[in-house]
């Protein structure tokens, strides 16, 4: 009989390590973790993707302490071991959307699960930036699909690694590692006053969109209007979408949160439509849904969206300041700066 060689079994021993710095009783068994890693690479249920973010802890009350106008909802119990957990995985991920995370909390007998949030006021400090640092008493493992066959496992106690269940090197970066750099250039001539809230919405809902998409490429101009290149093809808006004022109108109670929400519907809608997606630096949404001449003779090999890439690549500092894509698969390349 031959021996099956699979990524589970090379994965049980490479998170132990992981497993034991945790100080969670439920992933000293680490065939625990690796189980959810596994099934979290494609999770899908009744033919739909899902994409939930599940934080194991040892204390989900404290968790819910720490954070503004937090929410919970114990949805059940189950047993300390794989099978427990695939059974909260799959009563929660469903609900695991709008804000909503997927906890399992550890007792002494058993497991609890359930979901909770945070604050849904669109300028709130994001979660992982309350929870996820050292606090004395409290252990958290977070663990989510970040693209196809990819796992990020994180602790707070600052260990984290990417898992790649693909023919990906080892060296390879981290699928959508650029979010960071790309809103730092959405938001390079924000007020700095407004920067962090600007910064931190931005972030979420590009988080949330781009997870979920199947390919893109944004562009970011310091223009006022669409650079020759992108101006021909493509739908403008005559009135940009304005992040930074609307967060500062929605400080002011001038308009309500369900304006602001509203808008991100909009880009996540925009980011799954064919084209480029064109930002100015001042966080506004130029256009989208733009299109660029591909040099035949252009050495990029790939597909239209490589190739468009490549091209806009061309023209930074020459009218755009920074260009982002993502692969069908979750994959990201940044090139350009604020």
């Amino acid at each position: 009989m031959p021996n099956n060689i699979t990524f589970r079994t090379h994965l049980l021993g490479s998170v132990t390590e992981f497993c034991q710095n945790s100080h969670l009783v439920t992933l000293q068994n680490s065939l625990n973790l690796v189980d959810l890693i596994v099934r979290l690479a494609r999770y899908q249920e009744e033919g739909l993707k899902l994409f939930p973010k599940v934080y194991l802890t040892n204390n989900i009350t404290k968790i819910i302490r720490m954070l503004p106008d937090a929410e919970s909802l114990k949805i059940g119990v189950s047993d300390k071991n794989s099978e427990g957990i695939m059974r909260a995985l799959k009563k929660c991920a469903p609900m695991a959307n709008g804000g909503w995370l997927v906890y399992i909390n550890e007792m002494p007998d058993n497991i609890e699960y359930g979901v909770f949030k945070g604050s849904s006021n669109p300028t709130a400090v994001l979660v992982d930036d309350v929870i996820m640092t050292p606090i004395e008493h409290l252990n958290i493992v977070k663990v989510f699909q970040v693209a196809d066959d990819c796992v990020e496992i994180r602790a707070n106690n600052s260990d984290f690694h990417y898992v790649f269940l693909s023919h990906r090197r080892e060296d390879d970066p981290p699928p959508l590692q650029h979010i960071d750099s790309l809103v730092e250039s959405i938001t390079a001539r924000v007020k700095i006053k407004n920067q962090a809230a600007v910064s931190s919405y931005l972030k979420r809902v590009l988080y949330d969109s781009l997870v979920k998409s199947h390919g893109c490429i944004i562009a970011v101009t310091s223009m006022k209007r669409a650079p020759k290149l992108l101006s021909n093809d493509g739908v403008m808006l005559d009135d940009p979408i304005d992040f930074e004022q609307l967060i500062v109108k929605y400080k002011k109670n001038i308009i309500s949160q369900s304006l602001i929400d509203s808008k991100s519907f909009i880009l996540s809608g925009m980011l799954n439509s064919d084209g480029i997606v064109l930002f100015d630096n001042r966080s506004r949404i130029l256009g989208y849904n733009i299109f660029v001449a591909i040099n035949n003779n252009a050495s990029a090999l790939g597909g239209a969206r490589r190739r468009a890439f490549e091209n806009l690549k061309r023209i930074i500092n020459r009218g755009l300041c920074a260009v982002f894509m993502q692969s069908h698969d979750g994959w990201s390349e940044f090139s350009g700066g604020a």
